[in-house]
């Protein structure tokens, strides 16, 4: 568990920051327990996609670049749509932060938010 600061607001996150964990994410967690959600951490910052298979939870999708959030996206459920994709913002990203859907309007997330990370991921 590490923790991030999302304007203003502290995270207890989950890090995948390896392929298998990135590849693996939120998959077939049917609730978070102890913690806010997970934070992707990726080696460059291009263009990255995400798709719901085997997702259990409606998920936000915060795309994070330089410190600050750059976009904000609805992921459902496979159940609900079946397999969707999305891809990251024009410019990509450095980082895509996954919570369970509604969080991140609950937290006030919105494009231009600041992002900072625990001194371990730095």
């Amino acid at each position: 568990m590490e923790t991030i600061y999302l304007g203003g607001r502290t995270l207890e996150v989950k890090i995948a920051d390896d392929n298998f964990e990135r590849q693996q994410g939120l998959q077939g967690v049917a609730e978070l327990g102890g913690y806010d959600g997970m934070l992707f951490v990726f080696d460059s910052g291009g263009s990255v996609s995400f798709w719901n298979k085997n997702t259990l939870l409606d998920l936000d999708l915060v795309w994070i670049r330089e410190g600050k959030v750059t976009g904000v996206s609805f992921l459902p459920r496979e159940r609900e749509r079946g397999l969707v994709t999305l891809a990251s913002p024009e410019g990509g990203v450095e980082m895509v932060l996954e919570l369970p859907a509604g969080r991140a309007e609950a937290l006030g997330v919105t494009v231009g938010t600041s992002f900072s990370l625990s001194s371990r991921l730095q």
